[in-house]
């Protein structure tokens, strides 16, 4: 995306474009992996699931069903709160959408055990170079959120955000790899996805 946007704002001169690294550079890190030690890992975060975390209806699901859009944008002053809120503990925006969305799937399963789809950027950091390899590394991954009545919500929020953070080494693993080692509990139909991308708008309208 930065690239597009750079060649947008140059009216498309490639010479201002600096050198990427060579998917092979990623292949290369994938081959020296071991599957085993991720799904073990995997196996070790989703531990005591035993059930899928299904919001649709095995009766329904044959059904067709229009899709619809459905957005909505917080005032100003909440998203300042929620921003100073995930700083003063350290947490990113991406971790109280997931909690938002654990709660939220609880609360509609009757359960306080929920497991849901986070998508990733697959991008390994200890590939040098990484953010700038061209293709398509993303990935979905399982997200638990777990419901303790005696925990705040800050307490959730950075007990979630730590559980994940010790998963990133194992981003790369296929969902249909973690789901066959796991089980019931690779198994849900909702997932979460947090966008951001960063404009220099300044930079695309300059002359």
């Amino acid at each position: 995306l930065r690239d597009l946007l750079t060649l947008y704002a140059t009216d498309g001169d490639p010479e201002i474009l600096p050198r990427v690294q060579s998917y092979r550079d990623y292949l290369s890190w994938i081959s020296k992996q071991e599957p085993e030690t991720s799904l073990r890992a995997w196996q070790e975060a989703l531990r005591g699931v035993d059930t899928s975390t299904h919001l649709s209806r095995a009766d329904t699901a044959a059904e067709t069903v229009a899709s619809e859009i459905h957005s909505y944008s917080l005032p100003t002053e909440r998203t300042e709160t929620l921003r100073a809120f995930a700083r003063s503990r350290g947490l990113t925006m991406a971790t109280l959408v997931q909690v938002a969305w654990g709660i939220v799937l609880a609360e509609l399963l009757g359960r306080d055990d929920v497991v849901f789809g986070g998508t990733v950027s697959g991008r390994p950091p200890q590939v040098p170079g990484v953010e700038s390899i061209v293709g398509l590394f993303i990935n979905t991954v399982p997200v638990r959120v777990r419901l303790d009545a005696r925990e705040t919500l800050a307490e959730l929020a950075i007990r979630v955000q730590s559980e994940q953070a010790s998963l990133l080494d194992h981003h790369h693993i296929g969902l249909s790899d973690i789901a066959g080692a796991v089980g019931a509990a690779g198994s849900f139909d909702t997932l979460t996805v947090f966008e951001s991308y960063p404009v220099d708008e300044t930079a695309l309208t300059a002359e």
